[in-house]
């Protein structure tokens, strides 16, 4: 088994009431617990943070407000090839509000 990341990618702020995000957020926990050993994490990010150009130069300092699109968070899961874990991803829920990245997590050796 392999881990894959889905980068949550969002177009910014959602115009989605209180009760629109707390069904959501149901709705996401149920996958999750749904997906068994398969989910490893997944967690929402905040809206702070910087990005670094090299070890002394801050591009951005959050909340990224100047970028088009948003990295809302993130899921880990396993699963035995890109193929499987792009069919996880269409079942997750989020993908009814936002993008999902998947994307392979290389295993480096020891």
């Amino acid at each position: 088994m392999k881990n894959f990341l889905f980068i949550i990618r969002g177009e910014g702020p959602t115009d989605a009431s209180p009760e629109q995000m707390q069904q959501a957020l149901m709705q996401y926990k149920q996958w999750a617990s749904s997906l068994g050993s398969t989910y490893v994490d997944g967690q929402r990010l905040e809206n702070t943070g910087v990005l670094l150009e090299d070890k002394s130069t801050i591009v951005t300092d959050g909340p990224f407000l100047e970028s088009k699109e948003i990295i809302a968070g993130y899921v880990i899961v396993q699963s035995s090839n890109l193929e499987d874990a792009i069919e996880v991803a269409k079942n997750c829920p989020l993908v009814d509000h936002c993008m999902l990245e998947v994307r392979p997590v290389l295993s480096l050796p020891t």
